[in-house]
């Protein structure tokens, strides 16, 4: 990585987080400067960070009066707050300055924070190394203080419309500061969009990292920041949608729908490559409202259209409140869908890619590592869960050492070497220590050939049945990768794989019990391939199951 300057030249102990944003907590901009913040504290968590926000401080304009240079040098004649401002702007090794871009500059009680300093500086003009003119420092330490401009704008790039800000950042603090401009800044707030804010929060969060231990960010990560979240067009599309402009209501008919703007952006937030090999219609018709669109998915493309033009692929019925609060995040959507606040029906599937496809495109980065795209390849295979113990039941009729053996090798090698190719989860790395028990068993000849085979089959069931009372039960683990890990948190989701792994669990269960029984009839040497057919059937069960249920509870 190339950083803007190698090393740290001072131990940063103080920082202060001037928030210069008119909306204060609220703004944009301060979602990227805690994400910094949380960066920096990662690697020096002793930092102390006093945050000051500008909207609530009484500050007066300069009055030009000199007072500060000439009657009481160093002192400002204005009583407000900002001889205490001061104070903390002194005692900081580092300034985080956080506002947005207005009028192709620093908001204006920003302005006025940095015109207040003028007590800080000395009246005489010095001429610099590159030919300009300035004030010389009172305090050595504003000449060692470092700063960190974090700001976002609402435009679709930076370009062309934060050079006024760079010249004059350039004039106020020299090579003192790094900084982030970040564009497209309205989606920082808007949850449906997490999917492509999310990654660029993590990016300026690795900012924070870097800076907290190099004393700057690298060309990577800026490369990475200064890429837009979304496409352009898609993003100016979203944007002017969310605005009712008058002279739009005139030209447009539809614009008196309440509904219609929302869609609009709706439909401007379509990921095209979610799209690849999709052609459906999905109707959304807001029983509230009376109003019905339909989005028009074909060849990786998305139309809105006002009414039921096209007989519907999928239909989502709902109030107009539910499906903004649900798709701002406000509100769970499959726990919605359960506790009955909308319906669904037709092709259930289009609910499962829902959030991918109206979840906007990233606009592309180059800056991926091979091994980033090698991780996210990573999936868990149940069939590594379940290899071990179906090695031990067919080979167990025949040697009961042997098998054991197998097994356990089988579920070391797996767990020691598998995470190189897979993602594992905690199955495949509690099989031995269970595995390992049964062979304690035959070691120590603590239990005939029978009570081995109803045990084994006994101790899996425990594990899958163990696994329902646990935030995520296990088949969950194996079959997330079909939504992706966002899986997880879909209730719906969970609900569904808490069942099919209760029906696994009883499976086993029963199997352990006619094993025993089989004992006694001349088919217990083929008991481990008799016993196969359960899963088999099951796995046709959930295969079914897993796209029905969900579906019924969507009808409501």
């Amino acid at each position: 990585m190339t950083f803007w300057k190698k090393g740290r030249e001072k131990l940063i102990k103080n920082i202060l987080l001037i928030n210069g944003s008119p909306r204060a907590v609220d703004s944009n901009t301060i979602l990227l400067s805690n994400s910094f913040l949380e960066g920096f504290h990662q690697v020096h968590s002793d930092a102390h960070i006093e945050t000051i926000l500008l909207k609530k401080c009484h500050i007066q304009p300069c009055r030009g009066c000199f007072s500060c240079w000439k009657n009481e040098p160093g002192k400002c004649v204005l009583e407000d707050d900002m001889s205490i401002l001061l104070e903390k702007y002194l005692a900081a090794d580092l300034v985080v300055w956080s506002f947005p871009l207005y009028h192709f500059g620093m908001p204006s009680m920003v302005k006025a924070f940095h015109e207040r300093t003028l007590p800080l500086n000395l009246p005489f003009i010095e001429r610099g190394a590159d030919g300009s003119c300035t004030h010389p420092a009172r305090n050595k330490r504003l000449c060692e203080k470092s700063h960190v401009i974090i700001s976002s704008c609402g435009f679709s790039s930076t370009k062309n419309n934060y050079e006024a800000l760079t010249k004059h950042l350039d004039r106020l603090h020299g090579n003192h500061y790094e900084k982030i401009y970040c564009a497209e800044g309205e989606l920082l707030r808007i949850a449906q969009l997490s999917r492509v804010s999310g990654p660029y929060l993590e990016a300026v969060k690795q900012a924070g990292i870097e800076y907290a231990r190099f004393g700057g960010i690298s060309q990577e990560t800026h490369a990475i920041l200064e890429t837009p979240m979304l496409e352009e067009e898609a993003y100016l599309e979203m944007a002017n949608a969310s605005w009712a402009m008058e002279g739009e209501k005139a030209a447009d008919p539809y614009s008196n729908l309440k509904a219609y703007s929302f869609m609009r952006q709706m439909r401007a937030s379509f990921n095209p490559e979610a799209g690849i090999g999709i052609n459906a219609v999905l109707q959304i018709s807001y029983s509230d409202l009376h109003e019905s669109y339909q989005l028009l998915i074909k060849d990786n493309t998305c139309r809105l259209i006002v009414g039921t033009e096209y007989t519907p692929t999928t239909t989502i019925v709902t109030d107009y409140d539910t499906w903004v609060k649900i798709s701002e995040g406000r509100l769970d959507g499959p726990q919605a869908m359960m506790q009955k606040k909308y319906r669904v029906s037709g092709d259930f599937g289009i609910m499962m890619v829902l959030d991918d496809l109206f979840g906007g495109r990233r606009a592309a980065v180059k800056q991926q590592t091979a091994a980033a795209e090698k991780t996210a390849q990573k999936k868990s295979k149940m069939v590594l869960f379940l290899l071990p113990w179906i090695v031990l039941w067919i080979v167990l009729p025949f040697h009961m050492l042997y098998a054991a053996m197998a097994a356990l090798t089988g579920s070391c090698l797996i767990a020691a070497g598998g995470e190189t190719k897979w993602d594992l989860t905690i199955y495949e790395r509690i099989n031995p220590l269970i595995l390992a028990g049964v062979l304690s068993l035959v070691i120590f000849d603590l239990a005939d050939l029978q009570i081995l085979m109803a045990v084994s089959y006994f101790l899996f069931a425990l594990i899958w049945l163990a696994s329902i009372f646990v935030k995520i039960p296990l088949t969950a683990w194996y079959s997330r990768y079909i939504m992706g890990d966002k899986a997880l948190s879909n209730s719906l989701f969970i609900k569904t794989n808490r069942i099919l792994t209760i029906l696994w669990g009883g499976v086993f269960v029963l199997t352990s019990i006619w094993t025993y029984y089989l004992w006694y009839t001349p088919w217990f040497s083929y008991s481990g391939l008799i016993n196969q057919l359960g899963p088999i059937l099951m796995g046709m069960f959930t295969a079914w199951f897993s796209k029905w249920y969900p579906a019924r509870v969507a009808r409501g």
